[in-house]
């Protein structure tokens, strides 16, 4: 439960410059049809645990950037105030009063809690404790109160459509709860006490809140952030809050995005503590948006912290293969024709980046890499120099960190999302020039323009996406399928081309064989997902 050593971080003057200025122009129309409150408490005086050194910053912090984003007090009134060392009354207190200003506020409401300070998991129910200042080292039946799940179900009930809990605080494990408090959770969040220890996990939280869905509206939803990842330690240094608080100030993402990216940034900070962030997500329809939202990100969506972004692509129609007189065709590729895609899937928009490499790393799951951060430290490029064999390792990894079967894309899905329609060389046409790919820019084809070789992969989301909202199809890196070339599948089909390549490999017909154990520094995989038949319907 202890958030080890002191330290912080200084608010950038210029962010806050610009979110003001953006305030100014887009802030009272959104205010009067979306009203948002914000209630922060942060705890540092513990009488039973560590005192926190930098939990009063954190606080500070995120109160300012939901200040420059529109949010009020949860009192209703005035800027946002931070509430420190509140013992377990007045932090009970604190809730019920927000709750009735959300109720007060009206169905179109958007609530934030933040909350900084020491917290702790139980072990065998998978739910996390919010700790008072005055709490003690053994747990009671009232302690389930200020859990995540009696939390989100008590927000909820307000009404309010959008109900957003920051949690900066330790989820390591603390012993099961008693009988009686298991009574009490059950009780508190609708849910059958003989289900409570069933519902351990990051797909608790979502089955506990819908679970009494007569009280929840059909396009009410949450978002549960976690600063650390289940059963680990979140430091005192103040670099989630200090990340957090840009995020909320960035525009053109919604919610869910921002929180994505905060945890991206997390995981691979320089600091010499290690935690990653991670959330519960149960927002329905479009997420709200703390600035400006990106029109373009309206239909995207993902299964958990540090799973791809996707993309959902409905059943029909697809030019396969290439004609007979495509300039550079190769002499495996079936003679174009119409090929019908049964069933609507879910693809990447984007190939996998490295800070998603990189989780699965951390958890022991995928091995550790040769990548392209030294020569280009975004953590958006392309995770790389991955065989068959590891991208299988890594869709099986997010299969169990999601709860969703995740997969390589056929051969045929994969020309299906990459065409678009287009029955092209290439999704945008029968010519490719420099601004169109990342490719060997030297090399022409059909009389191409060329330019200077790169010779590196770019951030995965560095060009157009194509008709279907997807980046990259083209270039930057290959990507696994899971096509073979004989029964044995002695060798694997990649698709794409790479940053490497001439650029007639661009082709959307294209395929190029290798063995299934083999690592290029120019290899990565973008995922695919089956539907559940409730968002089928979304994607025709």
């Amino acid at each position: 439960m202890n958030r080890p050593h002191p330290g912080g971080g200084l608010i950038r003057a210029l962010a806050a410059m610009l979110a003001l200025a953006l305030l100014a122009l887009a802030g009272p129309a959104r205010a009067a049809e979306e009203p948002r409150l914000a209630l922060v408490i942060v705890n540092g005086a513990y009488q039973a645990f560590d005192k926190l050194g930098s939990t009063y910053a954190d606080g500070d912090k995120v109160a300012t950037a939901l200040n420059a984003t529109g949010f009020t007090d949860a009192s209703g009134d005035g800027p946002v105030q931070v509430r420190r060392d509140l013992s377990r009354e007045a932090m009970l207190q604190a809730v019920a009063d927000f709750r009735a200003k959300l109720a007060a506020a009206g169905p179109k409401a958007f609530g934030t809690l933040y909350f900084s300070g020491h917290g702790a998991a139980l072990g065998s129910y998978g739910d996390v404790m919010l700790l008072p200042v005055d709490a003690g080292r053994d747990l009671t039946p009232e302690s389930a109160t200020l859990t995540r799940a009696a939390l989100t179900h008590n927000l909820l009930g307000s009404g309010a459509k959008t109900v957003l809990i920051v949690l900066d605080m330790c989820r390591n494990v603390l012993p099961a709860p008693p009988p009686s408090l298991t009574q009490m959770i059950a009780a508190e969040t609708g849910t059958e006490a003989s289900a409570v220890g069933e519902l351990a996990g990051s797909k608790g939280l979502r089955r506990m809140v819908r679970a009494t869905a007569a009280a929840i509206r059909p396009d009410q939803g949450y978002l549960v952030a976690f600063s650390t990842s289940a059963d680990q330690v979140a430091f005192d240094d103040g670099i989630f809050s200090k990340v957090l608080a840009e995020e909320i100030r960035r525009p053109q993402q919604n919610i869910a995005d921002a929180l994505k990216r905060v945890s991206d940034r997390v995981a691979l900070s320089s600091g010499k503590n290690f935690q990653k962030p991670t959330f519960d997500y149960g927002l329905q329809g479009a997420p709200p948006c703390f600035i400006s939202c990106d029109r373009a990100a309206s239909d995207r969506f993902y299964d958990c912290a540090n799973c791809p972004w996707m993309r959902a692509i409905p059943a029909g129609l697809t030019p396969f293969g290439s004609p007979l007189s495509e300039p550079g065709r190769g002499g495996d590729e079936a003679v174009q024709a119409d090929l019908k895609i049964e069933r609507s899937f879910a693809i990447g928009v984007y190939e996998v980046t490295i800070a998603e490499w990189n989780a699965c790393v951390r958890d022991n799951a995928c091995t550790k890499l040769g990548n392209w951060s030294k020569d280009n430290p975004n953590p958006l490029i392309p995770a790389t120099d991955i065989s068959y064999e590891d991208a299988q390792a890594f869709v099986a990894w997010l299969t169990v960190q999601s709860g969703r079967a995740y997969r390589l894309p056929s051969e045929q899905e994969w020309e299906y999302a990459s065409r678009g329609g287009a029955p092209s060389a290439f999704p945008w046409g029968d010519d490719i020039g420099p601004s169109m790919a990342n490719y060997d820019h030297t090399a022409r084809y059909h009389g191409s323009d060329t330019a200077p070789y790169r010779g590196y992969p770019e951030a995965v989301n560095s060009y157009p996406a194509n008709a279907f909202g997807l980046n990259q199809m083209q270039g930057n890196v290959w990507e696994w399928t899971s096509g073979c070339t004989d029964t044995s599948c002695r060798a694997r089909i990649m698709r794409g081309g790479s940053f490497e390549s001439a650029p007639d490999a661009l082709r959307s017909a294209n395929r190029f064989t290798v063995p299934p154990g083999k690592r290029r520094q120019d290899a990565g995989l973008r995922v695919v997902r089956d539907l559940e038949p409730d968002e089928i319907g979304g994607s025709s």
